[in-house]
């Protein structure tokens, strides 16, 4: 039987701080473009972002056992401790998007300072990559230098994915605008791009790599090709492929297509967070 340290809510954690993430990127670049059009979208993901992050951080900490021990990490600082690091950056980011939050929330949209944006948008872009630095800072052959690309490019991915679902009637605009399944496609190609390096390295770097490529085939060949692969990436990156060339309507797919988009990237994070345990 597989022993393991970490249970289901250090993946929660990190899939809920990344949706915390991407949607407050998303919502800064919407606010820079034009913060009256999108006033809505932005608006929402500006409130939602420090919730999400917030609801993770709790999980974790439930996780954790001592959730007592977060006090002792802010005064007893460890410059080369991730967990240390990483409790500043999220505090740090937490009080940044709270505080944008109550001004959204209280004053509007376009009360916001743009360098408190700015401030932000960095904490945040920190924060996504730190929740894969956690881990590849263990030496653990599945956690190599490939999870901070992954894990980033997944939160963006399922927190403006999120962001639009909850935005439906700002779609033909962003379509419109951006070209939105042309980017989508992009970044759904680089992160396929990236967890396929990360298999390839595992499968040929060295033999305690190969010892876990093969436990992700043989244990967890249903979580990986199949919800990450499969249901996550390959077919959105389809769907949004059949919208550019006109063969479907991104209205009629949109619900279902930014839906699996959002839950293949729990189930990758999901998967990482167990392989890394299981070898």
């Amino acid at each position: 039987m597989m022993h393991l340290l970490w249970d289901i809510r250090v993946s929660l954690d990190l899939f809920l701080g990344g949706l915390g993430v991407g949607a407050f990127l998303i919502g800064a670049v919407l606010y820079y473009v034009d913060a009256k059009v999108y006033d809505g979208f932005v608006k929402k993901s500006f409130v939602i972002a420090p919730l999400l992050v917030i609801a993770g951080l709790l999980l974790l900490l439930t996780e954790l056992g001592r959730p007592l021990n977060v006090i002792k990490t802010i005064y007893a600082i460890n410059p080369t401790s991730f967990m240390s690091i990483g409790i500043f950056l999220q505090s740090a980011f937490v009080a940044v998007a709270l505080l944008i939050a109550f001004k959204v929330l209280t004053s509007g949209v376009e009360s916001l300072c743009s360098k408190i944006v700015y401030a932000g948008a960095i904490l945040a872009g920190l924060v996504g990559l730190y929740h894969g630095f956690l881990l590849s800072g263990i030496a653990k052959e599945p956690w190599n230098n490939a999870i901070p690309v992954i894990f980033f490019v997944s939160s963006i991915l399922s927190g403006a994915s999120l962001m639009v679902l909850l935005n439906l009637g700002s779609l033909e605009s962003l379509v419109t605008r951006f070209k939105l399944p042309l980017i989508i496609n992009m970044v759904l190609t680089l992160e396929l791009a990236a967890v396929f390096a990360w298999v390839y390295n595992l499968a040929l770097t060295t033999a305690s790599s190969k010892h876990a490529y093969d436990v992700l085939i043989s244990s967890f060949s249903m979580e990986f090709w199949v919800l990450s692969i499969l249901i996550g990436l390959i077919a959105p990156l389809a769907i949004f492929t059949l919208v550019i060339l006109n063969k479907l309507s991104l209205k009629a797919v949109a619900i279902p297509t930014f839906s699996i988009i959002v839950v293949g990237s729990f189930f990758l994070k999901n998967l990482v967070v167990y392989l890394g345990q299981a070898v």
